[in-house]
């Protein structure tokens, strides 16, 4: 996680896929994500200079003040391709990966659009303090569902598992 992994994915993805996209994203496997209100949420911002997600410090609401959470962030296509370009990231590949892509931001000056979603990503109640809270009918991103009765919880709140007639 922390030794290149994000910069080989992103550095990587201008030259395996056969078209350019709006955006991409990085998130963790442990992650629930709502691809309609994730969708919605986008459709407002810029398509350039996009840095989108989960502001840390928890408490914080301002996307300017540190990186993104790696719990799941999205990217704008420039910036994938600027990534893949830039001796920055080459040269700081290892560490915490969220904070690495803030850095690599920040010393390009880049990622002049930041939009922080809270309340609508978070991590899973009562799993860590700030940064979590109830499910609500806003959701995008619900993180830290490393136990399947947490899944559980989730998809039945979300009416994922629900037979459709």
């Amino acid at each position: 996680m922390n030794n290149g992994k994000t910069y080989t994915y992103f550095s990587s993805l201008p030259h395996v896929l056969p078209h350019k996209y709006d955006y991409v994203m990085k998130a963790d496997d442990d992650v629930f994500i709502r691809l309609e209100p994730l969708a919605l949420s986008l459709k407002p911002l810029p398509r350039v200079d996009l840095y989108y997600g989960f502001v840390i410090p928890c408490a914080s609401m301002n996307p300017f003040v540190e990186y993104m959470s790696g719990m799941g962030f999205l990217l704008s296509w420039d910036l994938v391709e600027w990534i893949g370009e830039s001796d920055i990231p080459r040269k700081e590949m290892f560490g915490p990966e969220d904070k690495m892509v803030g850095k690599w931001l920040k010393m390009g000056r880049k990622a002049k659009n930041r939009f922080s979603n809270k309340p609508a990503m978070y991590d899973y109640p009562g799993t860590n303090g700030k940064c979590s809270h109830e499910l609500i009918p806003e959701t995008v991103a619900v993180h830290r569902l490393k136990r399947w009765d947490r899944w559980s919880h989730v998809l039945e709140f979300f009416n994922v598992t629900k037979q459709v007639l």
